[in-house]
């Protein structure tokens, strides 16, 4: 209840009244945003090998590329890129770093971070250990343990930046220790990502939509101007196929070009 002080004032007569003075309202402490307005994009890019991945998640505008994928960069389509920035970390410290930067002495600098690929990171940052070990003949569930956690722990930490943020994985064509299991009760789909479970814990939750890349051949023309064309596309609604989908909107599948992202960016969720 708000407390109203009361002052002692004269009436015309010059008798003493009292009367109520109700301070100001104090400005909201809580201050937060309208539904559906957050102006930042979270996401996944999946699929095969040469199916466009690297291409769709750096087709924005001032992208820092945080390469793992051994000549990810080396695309055709990212050759001649002025507003592309690549870094390639080799440890632990060196993303931190990184992350930290984006927050401090680089904030503002990039409208895009992407992490190409979620995969290779994993084996970039900890798989020297978990092979050391394996040579040694020791127990390697420790050192995988480990590099899960510091992998999962550099996600949520980027995720959580003020700023558009792509991943890349691979696809998991075999089941193995790298593969997020398949439980149909719960969900899980047929397709899945080249991710431990324990990095899937924390990256499929804190994405808005996860796309599939493949190529699609089509014949265009007719009579002797036919010609076979190579397309390459993005679906983001796989129903129970893969974990394709969006929590956004955003079209069920997209043509992927060198400015995907940053015309849909440009023309809101759509």
């Amino acid at each position: 209840m708000t407390e109203q002080k009361r002052t002692l004032v004269r009436s015309r007569a010059g008798a003493p009244t009292t009367k109520s003075v109700v301070p100001a309202t104090a400005a909201p402490a809580i201050v937060g945003r309208k539904p559906g307005a957050s102006s930042f994009y979270k996401g996944v890019f999946f699929g095969p090998p040469k199916t466009g991945k690297t291409t769709v998640a750096t087709s924005g505008k001032d992208v820092l590329l945080i390469q793992f994928d051994p000549e990810g960069d080396a695309t055709t389509t990212l050759q001649g890129r002025e507003d592309i920035t690549v870094v390639e970390p080799k440890n632990f410290k060196e993303v931190e770093a990184i992350i930290k930067a984006l927050t401090t002495t680089d904030a503002g600098r990039f409208q895009w971070v992407v992490i190409d690929s979620v995969t290779f990171m994993f084996q970039t940052l900890d798989a020297g250990k978990i092979n050391k070990a394996y040579m040694e003949n020791k127990n390697i569930m420790r050192p995988y343990g480990q590099a899960g956690a510091a992998v999962s722990s550099l996600i949520h930490d980027l995720l959580q930046l003020q700023i558009n943020v792509i991943f890349t994985a691979h696809l998991q064509k075999e089941d193995g220790e790298d593969s997020v299991a398949q439980e149909q009760e719960l969900g899980e789909t047929e397709v899945k990502l080249a991710v431990t479970p324990m990095v899937w814990k924390i990256l499929g939750p804190g994405v808005s939509f996860i796309g599939r890349t493949f190529k699609k051949t089509a014949y265009e023309g007719t009579g002797k101007d036919r010609n076979k064309v190579t397309r390459y596309r993005v679906s983001l609604n796989d129903g129970e196929r893969s974990p394709a989908g969006a929590r956004i909107q955003m079209p069920g599948e997209l043509e992927i070009t060198t400015t995907t992202l940053q015309e849909l960016a440009e023309g809101g969720k759509k």
